[in-house]
């Protein structure tokens, strides 16, 4: 890197050299294609900032803005999720209840310890 500064620096100081003793028509001429190269340059580099490359405008207004967008979309989708768990949850409740209450055990049949017991081997064990 150190050496293609350096080589950049004789570069422009042999060119440097005779500037001086150019002819105004060459010395236009070479205004006009430096110009135009950086007319090309700059063309290029809105090219790459469509691309999502670059710094722009926006990015000195702003300069974390992705990021905070990207946080943003994350805690929607988060609570997002949580939400739609706790709905899938009380959904699963409520099946459970509908079937509780239309089984036609007696309501003492829910506090005995070994009904527990029962029921979650039943749970456990595949259907028929």
């Amino acid at each position: 890197m150190k050496q293609d500064t350096e080589f950049g620096y004789k570069a422009r100081q042999i060119l440097n050299h005779g500037v001086d003793s150019l002819d105004g028509k060459v010395l236009a001429r070479l205004s006009e294609a430096r110009q135009a190269a950086l007319n090309s340059q700059r063309v290029a580099v809105r090219g790459l900032r469509l691309a999502g490359i670059g710094y722009s405008v926006e990015s000195r207004i702003f300069p974390y803005a992705r990021s905070v967008l990207a946080v943003i979309a994350l805690v929607i989708g988060a609570t997002g999720t949580h939400y739609w768990n706790a709905f899938e949850q009380a959904q699963e409740f409520e099946e459970i209840d509908s079937a509780l209450l239309a089984d036609e055990l007696p309501p003492s049949a829910y506090l005995d310890r070994g009904f527990h017991a029962w029921l979650e081997r039943a749970s456990d064990s595949p259907s028929q």
